[in-house]
């Protein structure tokens, strides 16, 4: 979590120092929602016995965007999104999903290319997560948990890309990339490498 925060504070700076007066920031709050993909990574994420298949979910919240100029943005977003892993067997047996709601807060520094009505950009950022809750079940059944599977904290690297349609509508694709192994295992145990993986695509309106 130390070097987390420290990527937190260099981003944050990186923002402040792009312009000489980041005091005449001109700054938007919106709302944004969208769909997702939620696919694990890692070494243990894979099942010999099952194909890994991706987890369709929702993703949406708010952001608050402190716009430099016309080239550079810092946004901090508060997102609820939905996460997990979908395992189908070779054989057709059985299915068994994952689910895991966040609420995730990135803050992104966004470079824009300034052209008069549509503006592509670019977007990357650290972002922490916080589980909400958290679901197993097999051929629709939920299986019963003696005790968390999941760690109730995450953190990890959001990167992507969008286009402003005017000043007030965005669209976005981001990959949010879990560098926290998230499973929880009893002391003296090896730590699973599993971690959480999800595509988006989300529309923002903002104010």
């Amino acid at each position: 979590m130390k070097r987390l925060m420290t990527v937190l504070l260099i981003v944050a700076f990186a923002g402040l120092i792009a312009l000489p007066k980041p005091a005449a920031a001109n700054i938007q709050f919106g709302i944004k929602a969208g769909g997702n993909m939620a696919k694990p990574t890692g070494a243990d994420a894979e099942d010999p016995m099952a194909t890994l298949k991706s987890k369709v979910g929702f993703m949406g919240g708010i952001f608050l965007a402190f716009n430099f100029g016309k080239v550079v943005t810092i946004q901090w977003e508060v997102l609820y999104t939905m996460k997990g892993a979908n395992y189908v067997a070779l054989d057709d047996s059985y299915t068994d999903k994952l689910y895991s709601d966040y609420i995730e807060v990135p803050l992104l520094l966004k470079i824009k290319i300034p052209l008069p009505v549509i503006q592509p950009f670019v977007f990357a950022g650290p972002t922490v997560g916080f589980k909400l809750n958290e679901k197993l079940m097999s051929n629709g059944e939920e299986i019963p948990l003696t005790e968390a599977l999941l760690k109730n904290n995450d953190y990890g690297a959001i990167f992507g890309a969008g286009l402003n349609l005017g000043r007030n509508f965005m669209l976005d694709v981001r990959y949010s990339m879990g560098l926290q192994k998230v499973i929880n295992t009893v002391e003296g145990d090896v730590q699973p490498d599993f971690k959480n993986g999800v595509w988006a695509a989300t529309i923002g309106i903002a104010f």
